[in-house]
Formats: structure tokens, sequence, C-alpha cells
């Protein structure tokens, strides 16, 4: 082989090494993204400290395509490969993390078009859907949600009065093992179950939201712990 062939053939195999790389590179920057709003047909994620909204069939990036998405959750493919999300989850490789220390950890809930802010969580390890309630002084919820979570709120729960929209009802206080929002997780919170069917959903109370720093600007409510 002459000097010049093993010479254009060592700049061939460079060139494709530094292509590669730049391209591998690209690729692991690029879907690492958060997802801060969940909407019908649409989803907001945080890219690099940006916002962008996607609606279902919209590409960010060349390597993030929203499918699909409603309140719940939002479906994608990354880098052509399908991947679900919930509110305030992260694909950051093929792990889920989060992008700050647990010390420090807050969470953004975008206001939806009710005007209202609303965000996915657990109680006691379930998944709930919250209405973000400062007006009401505990987590509350209906009896088909408690049992749902698992609460034997009519055996360990103390029965009182309450005032609801619809008047005077009677509920349970009880007491939360664990409230969940974003990876946020706080034990022992004090709940509320009301007889009956209402509220229609669970309200994420001040039993829970005082324990954190709240900032509203008017479009995003962003949580963070004290401590």
């Amino acid at each position: 082989m002459s000097h010049l062939s093993r010479h254009s053939i060592f700049f061939v195999f460079i060139v494709m090494y530094t292509f590669l790389a730049v391209q591998s590179a690209y690729a692991a920057e690029e879907i690492e993204f958060k997802v801060i709003g969940l909407f019908k047909n649409a989803a907001m994620i945080e890219y690099k400290g940006k916002q962008k909204m996607l609606r279902s069939g919209q590409v960010y990036k060349k390597v993030i395509k929203l499918v699909s998405a409603d309140s719940h959750a939002a479906n994608f493919l990354v880098d052509g490969k399908p991947i679900t999300l919930g509110l305030h989850e992260s694909k950051l490789g093929n792990i889920f993390s989060t992008d700050e220390p647990a010390a420090k950890k807050s969470i953004r809930i975008p206001r939806d078009n009710t005007g209202m802010y609303r965000t996915a969580g657990t109680i006691n390890g379930v998944p709930v859907y919250f209405l973000v309630d400062t007006g009401a002084s505990q987590v509350a919820m209906n009896e088909a949600t408690a049992r749902k979570v698992g609460l034997q709120y009519k055996l360990y729960g103390q029965k009182v009065g309450v005032s609801t929209a619809a008047g005077r009802s009677h509920a349970w206080a009880v007491k939360l093992k664990s409230v969940s929002v974003g990876g946020m997780e706080i034990k022992q919170v004090d709940g509320m179950v009301v007889k009956g069917v209402g509220p229609n959903e669970v309200l994420l109370g001040m039993s829970f939201l005082r324990q954190l720093k709240l900032q509203d600007d008017g479009q995003l409510l962003k949580l963070t712990k004290k401590y």
C-alpha cells in the first residue's frame, strides 16, 4: 500500500471518528429536558433553562417529538425511542433525574386554561391529581379518592363537621403518611376525607403547602422546600 493510500485512509478514519463523536455529544446534550406543563395535545418542556411549548406532532431540536399529551402525562419520541413523562419528570440519558439537590428542590406548576394550578402527585404512594388550593386548610379529598389511596378513614379518622361549597357536611380528619408533588415528599400530613362525592378534585391545601415557599408570578407557581 502506498504512503498516499495509507494517509488517505487515516484521514478518512479521523474525519469519521470526529463526526461520530460530535454527533454523540450533540444527541446526549439534546435529550436533556424536563416536562413543566401538561395540557390536552400539548406539553411545555424546559431545556437549558428555556421553556418551549410543543403540540402533538411537533419536533424540537431534531430529536424530541411530542406524540401525544393530556393532563397526566406526555408521550415523546426521543431520538426515535418512545418515552412517557409525567409532570416535573426529566429525561437524562436513560434515567430519570432532577436538576437540583434534594435540600433545594423546587418545582414549577404552570397556570392552566381555567386559571388554576393543577399538578400530578401521590398520596401514600398512590398517584392522584391535585388542585392547588391555598384556601383549604388541609389536603382534602372525597370518599372515592380516599378508598383509592387505601385510607381506613372511618375506622381511624376523627369525624368532624366541615363547610363546603354545597353547605355543611361531615368529614373525617386523617393523617396521611406521605404527600408528594414533583418528587418533593412531606410525611405525616394532615388530611380530610369529605363525605360524599365532593370535592371533585383532591385539594392540595395548607397542611402541605405551608411547609414550602410559594412564589406566584401569575403564570407559574414555584414551590420550594424550606428545609
